[in-house]
């Protein structure tokens, strides 16, 4: 970006002494060269990330501008960015699930996060952005949420319907409140090498192109935020998948030793750091906030789902489906060819089959069983795609396809 557009140059919270309100750096470099390096690069991050947010509060009604606030790398960034550019959100949301049954469960880490990072941002702006934090239940998310994210994703799988239960969840509520615009980080990790294994794997330290190829074939994937943001009348906006500001600046300019690198990473809140392999090193080291150096977490993780298995167990002993019935609909269902491979999956195509009238999609054809044109799985159109999203299989291709 040109100098003129450029956020003023704050020092980059590496480069600050350490103390417990700052995060300083937590990596070593080789040179001064890759010291200048990693300063440009968390620079430039800085300054697109602040254009974004500026570019949508300018056209946008501030007071209905709030943000998803998971407490994670991404959303702690944003709000940064809007601190430093003096732009008041009217709302932060974050959504946790809580075991009723469970009075010595810990708080959830993205609670614990967003918490602290709202607080800091009133502090810095003398604001008081509302901070509304929704405690759910398994039962709950899973008796409000399933029907809204099933009918809008036109799915059953869980790879793609757990963690969006979440996040619809956190659109309603932010429809509840009054915001009618939300800030979301979808594909920072994508761009940055952040969250997916494969990025992590030990052949790309020999092969940095073929990290490059990997990432940039990652890097524009679609995401189900806007789908399940309609149902609640609100408008999402993703800065790291701006073309213009984000995505063509990072798969031109980073590659895996920009991204990547063993870094000290902190697991849980207010704990100690551990040397581990973290992505994403431009914007952690873009912006000082209580998560710069927080363990990449999931959705489903972060917001407590993970713990003990509560919501996958809640799908295996409370949703009403004993093991007999469910072992004969695996069989009933394999004979119309459809792999059942949990309680959750047969829940949730139970409410795809009463939205759709059975088992109909939208916009996907069903082919006969053993036809290659349909997914392995369900036998619903794949084209040339390896991963099912209505079904979870992997691969979804017929062997002799």
């Amino acid at each position: 970006m040109s100098s003129s557009n450029a956020v003023s140059a704050t020092t980059p919270c590496w480069r600050q002494q350490h103390d417990e309100n700052l995060v300083r750096r937590r990596r070593e470099l080789d040179s001064s060269d890759d010291v200048r390096r990693a300063d440009a690069m968390a620079a430039e991050c800085r300054s697109r990330l602040v254009e974004s947010i500026r570019k949508v509060a300018s056209s946008s009604n501030r007071s209905r501008l709030g943000i998803l606030l998971s407490g994670g790398v991404d959303s702690c960034a944003m709000l940064e960015a809007a601190a430093l550019s003096k732009i008041r959100f009217a709302a932060a949301i974050t959504v946790v699930i809580i075991d009723p049954d469970n009075p010595t469960q810990s708080t959830p880490e993205d609670e614990l996060y967003a918490t602290e990072a709202a607080r800091l941002y009133n502090e810095k702006l003398s604001h008081n952005m509302k901070h509304s934090i929704v405690r759910l239940s398994p039962a709950t998310l899973i008796k409000e949420y399933s029907p809204p994210t099933i009918k809008t994703l036109a799915l059953w799988g869980y790879m793609d319907c757990r963690n969006s239960l979440i996040i619809s969840a956190a659109l309603h509520e932010a429809s509840t409140v009054g915001l009618t615009d939300v800030f979301v980080g979808d594909n920072a990790d994508e761009l940055f090498g952040g969250s997916y294994d494969v990025y992590f794997d030990r052949k790309w330290t020999k092969d940095l192109e073929g990290w490059k190829k990997k990432r940039d074939g990652m890097a524009d994937l679609p995401f189900v935020t806007q789908k399940l943001a309609t149902t609640y009348d609100i408008v999402v906006h993703q800065p790291f998948t701006d073309q213009e500001l984000f995505v063509k600046w990072a798969l031109k300019e980073t590659g895996r030793n920009d991204c990547i690198a063993k870094c000290n990473i902190q697991s849980h809140f207010g704990g100690p750091y551990e040397l581990k392999a973290c992505g994403k090193l431009p914007l952690r080291e873009a912006f000082c906030t209580v998560a710069s150096w927080r363990k990449m977490c999931w959705i489903f993780a972060g917001s407590g789902a993970e713990e003990g298995n509560i919501l996958v167990d809640h799908y295996n002993t409370s949703i009403g489906i004993s093991d007999e019935e469910f072992k004969s609909e695996q069989v009933e269902y394999l004979r119309k060819g459809i792999k059942i491979l949990s309680k959750e999956h047969l829940h949730n195509i139970r409410i795809f089959q009463s939205v759709f009238g059975g088992l109909n999609h939208p916009t996907k054809k069903r082919f006969p069983i053993g036809d290659s044109r349909g997914c392995v799985s369900c036998c619903f159109e794949i084209g040339d795609e390896q991963f099912c999203h209505l079904c979870d299989m992997y691969p979804a291709q017929h062997p002799n396809g």
